[in-house]
């Protein structure tokens, strides 16, 4: 049996569509597990919005375990597990020059028997970091349940930033993992003076970005499964969902912050070509107003470069859910064999 270990709640949307998409014969426990930064009774309330039944222990550690995170992969770890499955939970982005274990391709998963990733990039970084592992290129399962755009007084704006993880420095081989909200907070809210706008974030920094929403009234989303639900085009800096809003079919701004390096081909998001024309370009707050108009104009051409983009970042664009399940059942049969051997 296949246990499923999820530690914030949006690694639950991308595991929980996989889980229940298991044969009930090799489907485990739906454990949450987390730090001081999301309670387990939110935890628990998420899942049940999935319609999984989550519990906070292991009943048998000695069995396979699906994780989507690094952290949850180091937490399994030390709960004795040595048999992985790891799982994107975004896009599969890498850095160049970086081999952070947060990222496809990145350092101490050695412990790790098989990659699931959204697209041959993620897969090409996995494989050559871990020659002797299985990697699957299998899609996003989150994207099968994102819901469309429900009637309502339009265009409704969406605004959303990564997190960033500290000031940044130039010479940061992870620049483009920090966030671009401090650059771009006054255009926002100017632009909420000609726009509806709902704010949303990243979920480690959801709070950070809900005080200042709420200063200038703008309501906060937490769901970004109630964004799909009630934007018409989404505003993001480096974000998954990014992407995951453009597959729904609608059009999104890509903000670029200043510190982005241009000169630098990062792949996927930062595919300075293919990747990152899955929406209208904004390098600065003076074009954000102009750039949100564009979108929402959403012409053939942009279309096409959207439907490009995604091509790159999504090899399938439905049944990933049940592309890994099959995946993890063969492999947990595999490993078990190996093991008892």
């Amino acid at each position: 049996m296949i246990d499923v270990v999820a530690g914030d709640v949006h690694f639950i949307d991308h595991l929980a569509p996989v889980y229940l998409a298991l044969p009930g014969s090799v489907r485990g426990d739906f454990i949450v597990q987390t730090d001081q930064r999301t309670s387990p009774d939110r935890l628990i309330a998420r899942a049940a919005r999935r319609k999984v039944l989550a519990v906070t222990e292991a009943t048998d550690p000695t069995r396979p375990v699906l994780v989507t995170s690094w952290g949850d992969h180091k937490q399994a770890r030390m709960d004795g597990r040595s048999r992985i499955a790891r799982m994107e939970h975004g896009i599969g982005q890498s850095f160049t020059g970086s081999d952070h274990q947060s990222y496809a391709g990145g350092r101490d998963a050695w412990d790790v028997s098989l990659f699931l990733v959204p697209n041959a990039h993620a897969a090409d970084r996995w494989q050559r970091a871990y020659p002797g592992a299985q990697v699957e290129v299998v899609g996003c399962p989150k994207l099968d349940d994102l819901p469309g755009r429900v009637a309502g007084v339009k265009p409704v704006v969406a605004v959303s930033f990564h997190w960033s993880l500290g000031v940044p420095k130039m010479t940061d081989p992870l620049l483009e993992t920090h966030g671009s909200f401090q650059e771009y907070k006054d255009a926002v809210m100017r632009l909420a003076k000609t726009y509806r706008l709902i704010g949303h974030g990243h979920p480690r920094a959801i709070e950070h970005f809900e005080r200042i929403f709420n200063r200038f009234r703008i309501p906060v989303v937490k769901d970004f499964a109630d964004v799909c639900r009630q934007a018409d085009v989404y505003v993001c800096d480096t974000n998954s969902t990014l992407y995951e809003f453009a597959s729904t079919g609608r059009p999104v701004v890509v903000v670029n912050g200043k510190h982005f390096r241009r000169d630098l081909d990062h792949g996927l998001r930062f595919d300075w070509g293919t990747g990152t024309n899955v929406g209208v370009q904004c390098d600065s707050p003076e074009d954000l107003a102009g750039a949100v108009a564009e979108a929402l104009l959403d012409p053939p051409a942009r279309q096409a470069a959207r439907e490009a983009a995604l091509d790159l970042v999504y090899a399938y664009r439905s049944g990933a859910a049940e592309r890994a399940a099959a995946v993890l059942t063969s492999w947990a049969r595999q490993t078990r064999i190996r093991v008892a051997a």
